[in-house]
């Protein structure tokens, strides 16, 4: 399939023939709408079609600058550093340039992948700056950095934000404020990021008063005074560990309907056993009970109790493997699921025609149940 700008350039571009060119003719909003789907390259190279597009980039309410994307003679040895810094000092021109020349109106949209080095840090901090002095209401920021990037304290505090997403390197966490201070956030996606620190305080989200959707991906680590998510309009809440965690999860959520969790479970306590959550997913990786297997499979089980009021639950393969490798714990602290409609068990593929649900955790469900229907739903590797 064609590049979209590709097809939009190569349309407007037929300057010798004697179609009517009817687009151009468009009002602003509507060829500003237009322009919104394309990265802020492509919509800088718009300029050159006829006089009639040449400013109207300047007014774009979305911002997307992606350093894979952007023109370079050839392709790029990530691996070779001057190659590399070739390519981000031609990067960061040209987004200095965007933000020179654009018209000093708000923003609805800023995206950013990037890497970031020493050197360029200042221009994430000039864009990062740049979109809360205009007002952005969402943002998109992912890094593929080797050292830690401070993000500037203006933009922990930016009033006018609903959606947040943050995702760090693989190889380098990010580095969460004390507190977040976001009040009209409604959104927030965190990815690879560890709460343990000096620095961090476990109630860094009260500060957002106005948060629905939590997603809190590959979390590395949950500091002794573990975290705290008190968020009274909270509607759905994603936790992801990508390592061992020992600390504590603490939810003050009333509002909560949708729970998902994956990874190795630290202890979650509840402030209530949350009678609003409807759906309820757990999927819990194998590989970091080696050590201390009877103690993870407990803390899971208390977990699990914890959501005993889900009408709707869904457990992995993998998850089940993890309970029965102790069946008497499962018998031993069994509560009552006495809400629960709907039991489905996520199975790969290759799992589907092997796979057993062991009695023992058909009994832990099933136990006060009235009325029950199991599924199994197959899906493939990379789903």
């Amino acid at each position: 399939m064609e590049d979209f700008s590709d097809v939009l350039l190569l349309t407007l571009g037929r300057r010798n023939m004697t179609v009517e060119d009817r687009i151009s003719k468009l009002p602003d909003d509507l060829l500003l709408k237009i322009m919104s789907l394309l990265n802020t390259k492509q919509a800088v190279q718009t300029c050159v079609l006829s006089k009639r597009w040449k400013p109207l980039w300047q007014s774009l309410p979305n911002l997307d600058f992606d350093f894979d994307t952007f023109p370079f003679q050839q392709e790029i040895d990530d691996e070779d550093k001057e190659e590399v810094e070739m390519k981000m000092c031609s990067f960061s021109n040209f987004i200095s340039q965007v933000l020179l020349r654009r018209c000093p109106t708000d923003l609805v949209k800023v995206c950013v992948q990037s890497h970031i080095y020493d050197p360029h840090c200042f221009l994430v901090d000039g864009l990062l700056c740049y979109a809360v002095k205009h007002n952005v209401q969402q943002l998109t920021f992912h890094s593929r950095s080797d050292c830690q990037y401070l993000f500037p304290e203006s933009f922990w505090t930016c009033q006018s934000l609903t959606s947040l997403e943050l995702k760090g390197s693989d190889w380098m966490p990010m580095k969460l404020p004390t507190l977040l201070a976001c009040l009209a956030l409604k959104s927030l996606h965190l990815s690879h990021f560890s709460t343990a620190g000096p620095n961090f305080e476990p109630t860094a989200f009260s500060g957002c008063p106005n948060l629905e959707t939590l997603q809190l991906f590959d979390i590395l680590a949950v500091g002794s005074e573990g975290l705290c998510i008190d968020a009274l309009k909270l509607t759905s809440l994603v936790l992801s560990f990508a390592s061992l965690c020992h600390g504590k999860v603490e939810i003050y959520a009333p509002r909560l309907t949708t729970f998902k969790y994956s990874g190795i479970p630290p202890i979650v306590c509840l402030t209530d056993h949350l009678a609003s959550v409807d759906d309820v997913y757990f999927d819990i990786k194998t590989p970091g009970f080696k050590r201390n297997e009877e103690e993870s499979v407990l803390r899971l089980i208390k977990t699990l109790n914890e959501f005993r009021h889900a009408k709707s639950l869904t457990l992995s393969s993998s998850t089940v493997q993890v309970l029965t490798k102790f069946p008497s714990l499962v018998g031993q602290n069994q509560f009552p699921f006495a809400n629960l409609k709907h039991l489905k068990i996520k199975v790969k593929k290759w799992q589907s025609k092997r796979f057993g649900m062991p009695a023992c955790i058909l009994n832990y469900f099933l136990n006060n149940s009235t009325v029950l229907k199991i599924c199994m739903d197959s899906f493939e590797d990379n789903e």
